[in-house]
């Protein structure tokens, strides 16, 4: 773990944000089931950077010069990071909007908060089919 929080940003960059959704965490109300959430998501994130410095380490062991499954490897190790960190971001928006902002949101509950969900979730879905789309073609044109 030390390792990583020295050599890597991202890890440092996590760590930070993490440590401020704590420590809000604590001045608010929340459930355990949300807190529970939280701890989950911050160490789901933090796991999957301790897996991506893991795979980069042993790839640069491996091989110093340029090869395409090399670069796979790093990719899909890298996408996993982001994929949990989203993953965070959305469950951190669920858990502290409620409480950060109860008056408009039991405004948009009676005036159609159900719209809100109608256009997050297909952008969500949208952003995670263009970075796969984006992904399978420099796979096809890198193997062609």
């Amino acid at each position: 773990m030390m390792h990583t929080l020295n050599t890597q940003r991202n890890m440092r960059i996590h760590f930070v944000v993490a440590f401020f959704a704590m420590l809000l965490a604590l001045f608010l109300d929340l459930s355990k089931l949300e807190l529970i959430l939280l701890f989950f998501s911050i160490v789901l994130v933090v796991a999957a950077e301790l897996f991506n410095t893991a795979i980069e380490a042993v790839v640069d062991l491996v091989t110093h010069d340029y090869h395409p499954l090399a670069k796979i490897a790093k990719d899909v190790a890298a996408a996993a990071v982001l994929l949990t960190a989203v993953h965070a971001v959305i469950v951190g928006f669920f858990v502290f909007s409620d409480k950060l902002f109860p008056l408009q949101l039991r405004h948009w509950q009676t005036t159609g908060w159900m719209a809100f969900y109608v256009a997050f979730i297909p952008l969500g879905l949208l952003l995670l089919l263009s970075i796969s789309w984006r992904a399978y073609v420099r796979f096809k044109r890198n193997h062609t």
